[in-house]
């Protein structure tokens, strides 16, 4: 019963958490991503004076698909925000339930302690990960997507889990959760060695450093908006239509 109200609230919040993902990466990511787009410089095609070492994998024989610019491409981007928000809000709203009966048994959970839980996922989902492996606008050179996303998961379970250790683990503990933190960092994300970007245009260079300087700003505060609202509202679904329901029928008689 309570994994079933649990995936509906996820749904309903998620939904509500998604959209406004939305609007606000419209309004201030979308831009500088649009911008920089527009330095992007196409690559050559292969056996078309295009040199492919042996051994190395090409990554253009292929033409990858992509939602065509316009209505397209912002409708699937809403809809991944959307699923990926449902996804992030069945994750909180279990952890919060959990922690909530574990350790304080069937109680409500203020939002203040919400707002807490939002920036913890703020912080594993995006600071941790973003130190190592800031937001990328296109036309960065960046090592292979698999080393990448390895060493972003590392970081955000980490982080996590680290967290996790020093909110509610004995004092003795705390300090696995500092080397939890740390361990991502002290390996090293992976990275191209070389320039940043591959434009041959000093100016374009020059501006696209600028762009992406906004776009990790940009990035940052749609991310703390996102997990901020994500966490207050996964504390007031988890009182009004999780606890609550359970509160009734705990105190109902038989």
């Amino acid at each position: 019963m309570i994994f079933r109200r649990i995936i509906v609230n996820a749904i309903f919040v998620g939904v509500i958490t998604g959209c406004l993902l939305s609007l606000v990466q419209f309004v201030g990511v979308s831009p500088i991503i649009f911008a920089a787009e527009a330095y992007e410089v196409e690559e050559p095609a292969v056996g078309a004076g295009h040199h492919h070492e042996a051994g190395t994998p090409d990554h253009h024989d292929t033409e990858a698909w992509a939602p065509e610019d316009g209505g397209e491409r912002t409708s699937y981007s809403i809809l991944a925000n959307i699923l990926a928000s449902i996804g992030f809000s069945a994750v909180i709203l279990s952890l919060m339930s959990q922690f909530q009966f574990q350790l304080q048994g069937v109680s409500q959970l203020n939002l203040l302690k919400g707002g807490l839980w939002g920036l913890a996922g703020f912080i594993a989902f995006f600071v941790a990960p973003g130190i190592g492996l800031p937001p990328e606008i296109p036309g960065v050179e960046a090592a292979a997507l698999e080393n990448r996303q390895s060493w972003w998961l590392l970081a955000v379970i980490a982080t996590a889990v680290g967290m996790a250790v020093l909110a509610f683990s004995p004092i003795k503990y705390k300090v696995t959760g500092v080397i939890a933190i740390a361990l991502p960092h002290v390996i090293g994300a992976p990275h191209m060695q070389g320039p940043e970007f591959s434009h041959p245009d000093p100016i374009a260079v020059k501006a696209l450093t600028e762009l992406h300087h906004q776009f990790i700003v940009a990035s940052g505060v749609t991310n703390f908006i996102f997990w901020i609202v994500l966490g207050l509202s996964s504390a007031w679904v988890l009182n009004k239509r999780v606890l609550k329901e359970l509160n009734d029928n705990v105190t109902a008689p038989t």
